[in-house]
């Protein structure tokens, strides 16, 4: 019996500890799990002092001091806070890879590294010695490899019109499809050109001399169907004859799109502070739109009465605008924050955005058979995209890059729709002009051109992520 009992005393005492070393591992596995489920680390004081501050400046002044003094840690809270605030910016992406890098963050600096790769960007970090702790993997050579592919030249696009002997700071561009020709805007002089289509017949349309409000030049749009021109114009410092006083001046202009003749102006009241009509769309039934990119205000024209739509608050700069032919929905371009709609029936806005898709640096803005064509000039490289709807017009299907890379797209600016291609200024050399509209010392004015793409190139790749990709020879 004492055997037996002992037997099975030791029988018990091994299926007990087998059960205990059962219960240790499962304790250890739900401990590993926990560890790895485990929620972020609490935020550093530093981190919840950045996320008190809003203003850019203020932070990029923190950042370089702290960067100067050697501290990596608090740099990377105040670019992970910058990019935060600016999460299209490829200075602040690149930034922020650069400060995980340096301190051997791999996995940190390699994720944001190849998000920018997935936009389609090509910053390359590959001659950056801060980059060296992470630089010696075969990640980070795939990652360049990628980077490299994105600067390739990119498009079918070509230069269609040399302006020669054309007026400095050529910005706006639209088209008059009943007159065959474009008509060219200058901040410097204020001067409206007429353009043949074919770049052959170039004159002076137009200029302050002979008609009463017109300045600086920085937004047009044709309404064919009423055979209207609107202007969009403002006293600038770019402006040949600028005077102090007219920092407040803006104005809409309807002129007659055959002759010129002005017919009625839209001023805004006098302001200390300057504004500025810097893009116009007109919808199907003759209402304008207008953002004025100093104040973030949209403005509309309709029964001849001008007044506020809608006021933009926490914007940086709007820019380009466009509507749908129902005039249902309105789009517009936060320069910085990127793509927002306003459903134009309840006055309700919300942001147009894309997972993987860098939205920023957008100036002209233009609908085109329920797409988006939109001039990129504020990522690297520059580019132009064209940006598929969802069928009822309220979010983004698709983005397809159709122009990039080429060194002609300097400072690509605004456009208009001919049929099916998209002509814009490519090289407005807005970028080489100081504050008084003079050029930057070691450059010099040279003729603007107007570029054509085709707004159906890719056609049938733009279920795709849109990527820059290799894409057919011809367009579609």
């Amino acid at each position: 019996m004492f055997l037996i009992s002992v037997g099975v005393m030791k029988s018990k005492t091994y299926v007990l500890n087998i059960c205990a070393a059962a219960m240790i591992l499962a304790a250890s596995n739900l401990s590993a799990q926990a560890l790895r489920n485990a929620p972020p680390p609490p935020p550093t004081d530093t981190q919840i002092e950045l996320s008190k501050i809003s203003d850019i400046g203020q932070l990029m002044q923190k950042a370089e001091g702290w960067k100067s003094a050697g501290d990596m840690r608090r740099y990377t809270y105040a670019m992970e806070r910058l990019l935060a605030l600016r999460p299209y910016s490829p200075t602040f992406m690149y930034r922020l890879a650069e400060a995980y890098a340096i301190q051997d963050d791999k996995t940190r600096a390699y994720n944001l590294l190849i998000q920018v790769q997935k936009q389609g960007l090509a910053i390359n970090p590959d001659k950056d010695k801060d980059f060296d702790p992470i630089r010696n993997t075969q990640a980070f050579k795939y990652i360049i490899e990628g980077l490299e592919a994105n600067a390739t030249p990119f498009g079918e696009g070509k230069v269609a019109i040399t302006l020669k002997d054309a007026p400095e700071l050529i910005e706006s561009l639209t088209y008059d499809a009943k007159g065959k020709r474009f008509l060219v805007g200058s901040v410097r002089t204020g001067e409206i050109l007429s353009v043949s289509l074919d770049g052959k017949k170039q004159s002076v349309w137009a200029k302050p001399a002979t008609t009463v409000g017109l300045k600086s030049v920085f937004a047009l749009a044709a309404d064919e169907a009423r055979g209207f021109l609107w202007v969009g114009t403002a006293g600038a410092p770019q402006y040949v004859d600028h005077k102090p006083a007219d920092m407040g001046f803006a104005a809409l202009l309807k002129m007659d799109l055959k002759t010129g003749k002005l017919i009625e102006a839209y001023p805004l009241p006098p302001a200390p502070t300057p504004r500025n009509f810097g893009s116009i769309t007109v919808s199907s039934n003759g209402t304008v739109y207008a953002t004025d990119a100093l104040t973030n205000v949209i403005y509309q024209v309709q029964g001849g009465e001008l007044r506020v739509l809608l006021t933009v608050p926490g914007s940086t700069s709007l820019r380009g605008i466009a509507v749908t032919p129902d005039q249902k929905f309105l789009y517009f371009v936060d320069y910085e924050l990127g793509l927002r709609v306003a459903d134009l029936s309840k006055s309700e806005v919300r942001d147009l955005s894309k997972d993987g898709q860098n939205l920023g640096g957008i100036d002209g803005l233009y609908f085109y058979k329920d797409h988006l064509i939109a001039v990129q000039n504020g990522s690297i490289p520059t580019r132009v995209l064209r940006i598929a709807l969802t069928p009822d017009h309220m979010a983004i299907k698709a983005v397809q890059p159709i122009e990039a890379n080429k060194d002609v797209l300097e400072m690509p600016t605004y456009g208009a729709m001919v049929g099916d291609d998209f002509y814009f200024i490519p090289n407005s050399q807005r970028d080489v002009y100081d504050a008084n509209g003079n050029p930057v010392a070691g450059f010099f004015p040279e003729a603007r051109k107007l570029y054509q793409v085709s707004a159906r190139f890719a056609w049938q790749g733009e279920d795709a992520v849109g990527t820059q990709g290799a894409l057919p020879a011809k367009p579609e």
